[in-house]
């Protein structure tokens, strides 16, 4: 092309999200930019970074590992500053290989910063073979990585779930009513399978934390009018614990699933557990894999699958504009 032709236009961005943060932008973009808050502050859940030798040219990769059901993934990233003051995150070898993450900073007001992040998807696609899932699987990866970084900055209270809880959980129980009918014995079967699937997906990637622990608590009394003594929900965590151990992610899910399907209880089933693995961090891609094992044993696809989390998660957002982060272009 000579010289005085049009230059390439930039690619599409695939997807789009934003989040609002109340710190003021040089603040945020000081966080985004602190490789060493990534490695050493371990805020992404359920990731492990560390830093690998110089590369010729002086780039610094990182290694990034995370485990998604029974299978540890590791990728090759590079987190840096790009044009126009934005943050980078390249994925450089791996399963998403030519994937960006680019975000950029705006001002809101004197203490608010409205991150927006852009990715633009390699050729292998994105989201860990999650099949059809793969768009909502990059949609939670963006909101997770701005989700974090906004607990980073702000702090993160334990023992609150995010969002409102007992509104999602409202949607969760859509049809739940004909659980009620059931004899004692068939009740007493889809309690203790709606409890563990719960359970099973809020551990399958490190154990639940305290917001997870909080909806778990906040299930039992609104559908069982019921408490949890300290005891009862580490028992509950412990033999969740064992049984992924002794089973592994994808036969415990996929027995689960049955279960509830047997008893004509599959949705309920899935809407309970995807409040539970939603409300402290959003969706990771191990519960992302594991609730889609225990969704198509449980007689739902992949498309039900997203309605559900997209009806929960909208209902933990409670109908704030800031909660409403993602949309595809």
């Amino acid at each position: 092309m000579s010289s005085g032709g049009t230059p390439p236009a930039e690619p599409r961005p695939t997807a789009t999200a934003w989040l609002d943060f109340d710190r003021p932008i040089d603040t945020v973009r000081a966080a985004f930019l602190d490789v060493d808050l990534v490695v050493r502050g371990k805020i992404h859940r359920g990731m492990r970074f560390q830093w690998l030798p110089g590369a010729p040219g002086g780039e610094r990769r990182l290694r990034q590992q995370m485990s998604v059901l029974d299978k540890v993934v590791v990728e090759e990233v590079v987190l840096g500053e790009g044009p126009d003051r934005t943050w980078v995150k390249r994925f450089v070898e791996g399963p998403n290989a030519g994937t960006r993450f680019v975000a950029r900073f705006e001002v809101m007001s004197e203490h608010v910063t409205r991150v927006t992040m852009d990715a633009y998807v390699g050729p292998a696609g994105f989201a860990l073979g999650l099949g059809k899932l793969s768009p909502l699987g990059l949609e939670k990866a963006m909101q997770r990585v701005m989700g974090e970084y906004k607990k980073a900055l702000q702090g993160y209270e334990p023992g609150r779930a995010r969002g409102r809880v007992l509104d999602a959980l409202a949607v969760a129980q859509r049809g739940s009513l004909a659980m009620h009918a059931l004899d004692e014995t068939k009740r007493k079967a889809l309690t203790a399978a709606l409890l563990e699937s719960a359970w099973a997906i809020a551990c399958v990637d490190e154990g639940p934390d305290e917001a997870e622990r909080d909806a778990m608590r906040a299930m039992v009394a609104g559908i069982w009018h019921a408490s949890l003594s300290a005891e009862m929900e580490n028992r509950m965590v412990e033999a969740a614990i064992a049984a992924i151990a002794k089973e592994g992610p994808k036969a415990r899910c996929e027995g689960l699933g049955k279960r509830l399907k047997a008893l004509g209880f599959g949705g309920l089933g899935v809407s309970l557990a995807v409040l539970v693995a939603e409300v402290s961090h959003g969706l990771d891609p191990a519960e992302l894999d594991a609730l889609r094992r225990l969704a198509g044993a449980a007689g739902l696809d992949d498309r039900d699958l997203e309605d559900i989390v997209r009806d929960i998660n909208g209902a933990l957002g409670g109908g704030e504009t800031s909660s409403r982060v993602s949309r595809f272009v």
